[in-house]
C-alpha cells in the first residue's frame, strides 16, 4: 500500500479483496438489520380478547370444577407445571429433591410467590388444596391421586383427619411421601385441578370464595364482564404485577362466548376458534395443535364372533377410517387417523405403526369361517355410541354400517345400555368411544381402556390379557422414563395382536388469531389450554 498526495491506493488484487470484504460486511450489516426487523422485541401492554368454544357461559372459577382451562391455567399456579410439549416445570416449587427410591420428594417453594390478595404461598396452603380436593370426591381421578399417597386412602374413606404422607416441614417447605414413586405423580401435580389455593380464604368464605377467586398466577381476577341487562357474559383477568417470574406482557385478558365472528373481522377480538372456512388463511394466522381426545372403536371381545382376534384384525379392511375421519372433524375440531393405541404426541413416545395391508380374500375367508363375510345373510350387530358431539351420531353410524355391509355385518344403532344391561346382552356389539385421559401420560390412556380390572372396560369391552395388565402394574413405580416407555411399546405389540379396539384417531384443534399478536403457543390438553403470560402484541 502506497500513499500519494494524501490519498491511498491499493494494487488490483488488493482493490478485489477490499471491495469483496466491505460488500460482505455491507450485505452482513443488512442481514442483520433483516433478521433485527422479523424478531422485534416484546412490547408490554394491550387487552387481549378471546372468544372460547361453545355458546354458553362458563363462570365456574374452582379448579377442582369444570371451567374453562384457559381462566384456571392463567388465574392460579401448580406446584409444577407442564410446558406445550408436556415436560414437567417448575412452578410454585422452585426445586425439589428426591430421596428413598423416589417414594420421598421434598418441595422447596419460592421464597417470592405470593397470592394475588398479597399472602405468602405457603406448604400448609399446598397441603389443604390436595386435601380438599380428597375431600370433594367428584372425580375418580381424584381418588387416583389420594390412593398414590401415604395415608390418602384412609382420609379419603372419613380414617384420618389428615393425610399422613403430606407433611409441612417448614412455612415453605412440603414433603410428600409416595406409596407409589413414578413419573405420573408429577403430572398429578401439574394437573388443572391441583392448582394451589390460599387455605384462610377458601376456608372462610367456602362457595363464595369462588365468586372472585384468589390464585397465585400470572393473571388475577378484575370482574365479571356484564351487559346492559348486568347478566354476566364474561370475565376479565388483568397482570399480576408480583407474580413470581417475569410478569406477562398483556394488561388483561377478556374471556367470552358473545364474542362475534364480525368482531374478529373488525379487529375487536384477537383469538377465535377456527369455526368457518370465511376466516381467510391469507389475512389470519391459523394455530393448530393437539387435543388430548382419541377416538376409537371397541368390539365386544367376550361375544362371538369378536371373542376371536382373527375376526378383530380382519375388519378394519372394510373401513376407510380417513373419510371416517373427514365426517368427524369441524373446522375448528379436525380429527387426525391414529395408526397406534396411544397418540404419537405423547412424552418421549414415538409408536410403530399397525400393519393394515390385508388381503381382501383371505380377509372374507377368516369372516365367513366365523359367522359373517355373507351379504345374502349378514350378521346383526349393535352399535353403541359415546361421543363429544352427539349431533356426528346419524353420519358416523350411517358411515360405518355402509362400510361393513360387504364384511356380512348388519349394523344397528342402539342407545348407549348401563353396564347392567350390557351384561345380559347376546348380540355382538361395536362401541364408538371418544376417550379423553385424564392426564398427558401412557398409563392414563391405557390402563382405563385395556386393564383387564378397569371400570370401563370390564362394563363395556371385556377385553382380558394377563401379560398386559402385568406390563401396567410393572410400569407404575418406574422412575427410569426410558423403562417405561419400552413397556408401553411391549403393549402396543399385544394390542396390534389381539386388537381389542380400532384406534379411530385424536383430535386437534384450530385456532384463528389476529397477524399483530406474537408468541401465541397452545398446550396438548383441552381445547384452548393457551400460553397467554409469553403473549405480546407487535402494534
Amino acid at each position: 500500500m502506497m500513499t500519494i498526495s494524501g490519498r491511498t491506493r491499493f494494487p488490483g488484487r488488493h482493490l478485489k479483496s477490499g471491495l469483496f470484504c466491505l460488500v460482505i460486511l455491507l450485505l452482513g450489516g443488512l442481514v442483520a438489520a433483516s433478521v433485527q426487523e422479523e424478531t422485534p422485541r416484546p412490547k408490554p401492554g394491550g387487552e387481549l380478547r378471546v372468544r372460547p368454544l361453545g355458546s354458553a357461559l362458563n363462570t365456574d372459577l374452582d379448579p377442582a370444577g369444570s371451567g374453562y382451562p384457559l381462566v384456571i391455567e392463567h388465574l392460579y399456579e401448580g406446584l409444577v407445571r407442564l410446558d406445550q410439549n408436556l415436560n414437567i416445570l417448575p412452578g410454585l416449587a422452585d426445586y425439589w429433591s428426591v430421596a428413598e427410591n423416589g417414594r420421598k420428594v421434598i418441595f422447596y417453594l419460592r421464597q417470592q410467590a405470593f397470592f394475588h390478595n398479597g399472602q405468602e404461598v405457603t406448604a400448609a396452603d399446598v397441603k389443604f388444596t390436595y386435601e380438599r380436593l380428597f375431600k370433594l370426591k367428584s372425580r375418580p381421578v381424584f381418588f387416583q391421586f389420594a390412593s398414590r399417597i401415604e395415608g390418602g386412602e384412609e382420609f379419603w374413606n372419613g380414617l384420618s383427619p389428615e393425610v399422613s404422607g403430606l407433611r409441612v416441614v417448614d412455612k415453605k417447605v412440603l414433603e410428600i411421601d409416595w406409596k407409589q414413586p413414578g413419573i405420573p405423580n408429577f403430572y398429578f401435580l401439574a394437573a388443572d385441578f391441583a392448582k394451589i389455593l390460599p387455605a384462610s380464604p377458601v376456608q372462610s368464605q367456602k362457595k363464595k370464595f369462588f365468586e372472585k377467586p384468589v390464585g397465585a398466577g400470572p393473571f388475577r381476577f378484575d370482574y365479571w364482564l356484564r351487559n346492559t341487562r348486568l347478566d354476566i357474559i364474561g370475565i376479565r383477568l388483568v397482570r399480576n404485577e408480583n407474580y413470581f417470574t417475569r410478569k406477562p406482557f398483556l394488561e388483561a385478558v377478556e374471556i367470552s362466548p358473545v364474542f362475534r365472528l364480525e368482531d374478529f373481522f373488525e379487529n375487536e377480538i384477537q383469538v377465535i376458534p377456527y369455526l368457518t372456512f370465511r376466516i381467510p388463511r391469507d389475512k389470519y394466522q391459523i394455530l393448530e395443535s393437539n387435543l388430548l381426545q382419541l377416538s376409537y372403536l371397541f368390539y365386544s371381545c367376550h361375544l362371538p364372533p369378536f371373542d376371536n382376534p382373527e375376526v378383530r384384525r380382519a375388519l378394519p379392511a372394510f373401513l376407510e377410517r380417513r373419510q371416517l375421519a373427514g365426517l368427524a372433524s369441524t373446522t375448528a375440531n379436525f380429527c387426525q387417523v391414529m395408526d397406534s393405541y396411544l397418540p404419537p404426541f405423547l412424552p418421549g413416545f414415538i409408536p410403530e405403526s399397525i400393519e393394515r395391508n390385508q388381503n381382501l380374500s383371505r380377509v372374507l375367508q377368516t369372516l365367513e369361517a366365523a359367522g359373517l363375510g355373507r351379504v345374502d345373510k349378514p350378521l346383526t350387530v349393535n352399535i353403541f355410541f359415546e361421543v363429544a358431539n352427539k349431533d356426528l351420531i346419524p353420519t358416523l353410524y350411517q358411515f360405518l354400517r355402509d362400510e361393513l355391509k360387504p364384511a356380512g355385518i348388519k349394523l344397528e344403532l342402539k342407545p348407549r345400555p348401563s353396564p347392567e344391561e350390557l351384561a345380559q346382552e347376546k348380540t355382538p356389539y361395536l362401541f364408538y368411544l371418544d376417550w379423553q385421559p385424564d392426564l398427558p401420560d401412557p398409563e392414563f390412556v391405557l390402563q382405563p381402556l385395556f386393564q383387564s380390572e378397569a371400570t370401563l372396560n370390564r362394563s363395556y369391552f371385556h377385553y382380558k390379557n394377563p401379560r398386559l395388565d402385568e406390563l401396567l402394574e410393572a410400569q407404575k413405580n418406574s422412575l427410569n422414563s426410558d423403562r417405561r416407555l419400552n413397556v408401553f411399546k411391549q403393549i402396543e405389540k399385544i394390542l396390534q395382536e389381539e386388537a381389542p379396539a380400532l384406534p379411530l384417531f385424536f383430535h386437534k384443534q384450530r385456532l384463528a388469531y389476529q397477524p399483530y399478536l406474537k408468541n401465541l403457543k397452545a398446550r396438548t390438553g383441552d381445547f384452548m389450554v393457551l400460553n397467554l403470560k409469553d403473549v405480546w402484541m407487535d402494534r
